[in-house]
């Protein structure tokens, strides 16, 4: 218990006023002497205790109400420093020299440091400690624990929005963090004898892109290797044409964003459509599936907190029709690129 005024503590001294009052009020009453008593004989003194008890009600209101006046005016309040508070880390933030800082200045503020991961474990456990997968899993995990304050550091990969949004709870305070620029080589594409095409790609916390360079094949520090083709049927019938659109795009976001070359092949099934031999069948259809060797991917509506799930070996199940909503939402392009490029 706190007083953000304790100056204004000494209009306590005002409940010397009614008790004053109370005490200079206590006169002895007159004697009045009388010629016979006899018909004050049964006269009941309760009315007599009754107005005493009154009076001693009155000046406990009249104090109760000066008391609540000066704690109001001094600004009582309750420290919340004795509930438990969190700071939650995601692993691979762990070494930035300014998040240390921070994570210092939180410690002596009474913050509890802890791994954002499954189950929270402390930050000092890190044997066990893996990267998110879900943060929409992490944030229902949240809703469970009952510290008063969290306060949440996480590089918000991509990847790691899987599934439906969910808000955050109202004592959660979502921080988002570089985990640094970074730049990786993908691949080194030989194009003639004498030259090679080197694909690298850089991300930072605004942005990841991908650029190419022509380089001589002399000193090259990679071993060249021919571009990938991978063959796609992507198959709908009339009722999912623009389910198809939005797929065709996706793959062709695919084909520019990494270095793979998508051979894909469209068809509207009929009657006499036929399923081309190819190294992936993307169907979208209402028809039965039929029998292919190629991996499969196919359309059929459910309810599932994930947009796409693996139901068995090669084959993979979209739950929800394609919309340009449910592309952006879901991340649909990354999700089919982490089926069809899963290296």
């Amino acid at each position: 218990m706190q007083f953000s005024n304790p100056l204004f503590l000494w209009t306590l001294a005002g409940l010397s006023i009614p008790i004053g009052i109370h005490l200079l009020s206590r006169k002895e009453g007159k004697v009045i002497r009388l010629g016979s008593l006899r018909h004050l004989q049964e006269t009941s003194t309760q009315q007599f205790r009754g107005i005493r008890l009154n009076e001693v009600l009155l000046l406990t209101l009249r104090c109760l109400l000066i008391t609540v006046l000066s704690l109001l005016l001094s600004g009582l309040h309750w420290d919340s420093h004795g509930e438990k508070r969190w700071v939650l880390i995601e692993k691979g933030l762990e070494n930035q020299s300014h998040l240390i800082s921070m994570l210092d200045s939180l410690n002596d503020e009474g913050y509890e440091s802890r791994w954002l991961a499954d189950g929270f474990p402390l930050f000092r456990d890190s044997v066990s400690v893996t990267k998110v997968k879900s943060y929409w899993q992490i944030i229902e995990q949240l809703r469970t624990v009952n510290p008063s304050e969290i306060v949440v550091f996480a590089q918000n990969n991509a990847s790691s929005f899987r599934g439906i949004r969910k808000s955050l709870p109202p004592n959660v305070r979502w921080i988002s963090q570089s985990s640094g620029d970074l730049d990786y080589p993908l691949q080194v594409i030989q194009v003639s004898n004498d030259s090679l095409n080197v694909r690298t790609g850089h991300t930072n916390e605004n942005e990841t892109y991908f650029t190419s360079e022509k380089v001589s094949k002399k000193g090259s520090f990679m071993e060249s290797s021919p571009m990938e083709t991978i063959t796609i049927n992507l198959i709908s019938d009339k009722n999912h044409i623009y389910d198809q659109k939005i797929m065709k795009a996706v793959l062709e976001a695919i084909s520019k964003s990494f270095p793979v070359n998508l051979t894909i092949e469209e068809t509207i099934l009929n009657k006499s459509s036929g399923i081309k031999t190819a190294d992936w069948t993307i169907w979208l259809c209402d028809d039965e599936i039929p029998a292919t060797s190629s991996k499969l991917i196919y359309l059929k509506s459910k309810l599932s907190n994930d947009l796409i799930n693996l139901v068995k070996p090669n084959r993979w199940i979209i739950t929800k029709r394609l919309t340009e909503e449910v592309a952006l939402k879901e991340n649909l392009t990354l999700e089919v690129a982490g089926i069809l490029l899963p290296e």
